[in-house]
């Protein structure tokens, strides 16, 4: 990843960067209005921020791509695999049915343009699809529930069935995410890894110093190899090496930061 042209506050895929027809953006955690430890471009609706301060660095985002806020579409997520297509009928919809529709939701697809797809984050992966022969994209929030749900699959397959997208002809942007070296879960979690079907015994996805310690895992390499699985090319994946808990300088992180970590935001656009 690299730093925006425009704006040193947001960070570009060196993938997405090249394609004329989509705009596409990962915040950092400056260039807003937010204090204290959610300072200060904190994206993330439900913590416990100032919700004006939020609404303006949302607007701030917006005036950068001369857009409203509200062309931003940014679920409720809640770590599941809800997948939800934006269509013309949802566009339609009054601010707060749109609102209820995007609850429960951690990822969106759509052929729609002049609107970014979005998801927050503060450790989980920020994924983004582009379908270029079939003009469609995806945003993809996957932590590890929504990992061990399958929702790369889930939003893949919906792409397939709707808009007769090819994995083999499309770009994967895998986002800054907490790395193996911070990620400590316990077994139980390793547990839903192997329940759904995930071969976690490579040392490259996941380790532990010894029987008694918590294991590391690579939640960003382990969504890397979901997609190959799922036919993309490998040369056309992009993942950031970028750490959300070692890079406080940059970004917030929800392990370090507990209940008053604040959330960047990474979007996807087809443009008009």
């Amino acid at each position: 990843m690299n730093v925006h042209p425009q704006y040193p506050n947001l960070l570009q895929f060196e993938l997405l960067k090249v394609e004329e027809k989509i705009a596409h953006f990962s915040t950092t955690r400056s260039g807003g209005v937010s204090n204290g430890s959610f300072s200060s471009f904190n994206m993330g609706n439900f913590s416990d921020d100032d919700p004006l301060k939020i609404s303006e660095n949302r607007s701030i985002l917006a005036r950068m791509f001369y857009l409203a806020p509200d062309q931003f579409i940014t679920p409720h997520q809640t770590h599941g695999t809800g997948v939800l297509t934006v269509d013309e009928a949802f566009l339609s919809l009054g601010r707060g049915e749109a609102t209820e529709r995007l609850y429960g939701v951690d990822a969106t697809l759509t052929r729609e343009k002049g609107i970014f797809l979005c998801v927050t984050t503060a450790d989980c992966v920020p994924i983004l699809l582009y379908d270029s022969s079939n003009e469609a994209i995806a945003a993809i929030h996957a932590g590890w529930r929504g990992t061990t749900g399958r929702i790369v699959e889930k939003t893949v397959h919906q792409m397939v069935s709707h808009f007769n997208s090819s994995p083999a002809n499309m770009i994967a942007a895998i986002g800054p995410a907490i790395s193996m070296e911070h990620y400590e879960v316990g077994d139980e979690v390793m547990d839903q890894f192997s329940q759904a079907g995930f071969d976690l015994n490579d040392r490259s996805l996941s380790w532990r110093r010894n029987a008694a310690s918590h294991w590391r895992i690579d939640l960003k390499e382990i969504n890397r190899r979901e997609l190959i699985r799922l036919g993309f090319s490998p040369e056309m994946i992009e993942k950031s090496d970028l750490c959300t808990f070692a890079r406080e300088d940059l970004f917030f992180s929800a392990r370090r930061q507990t209940v008053h970590s604040g959330r960047m935001l990474t979007g996807i656009m087809m443009l008009p």
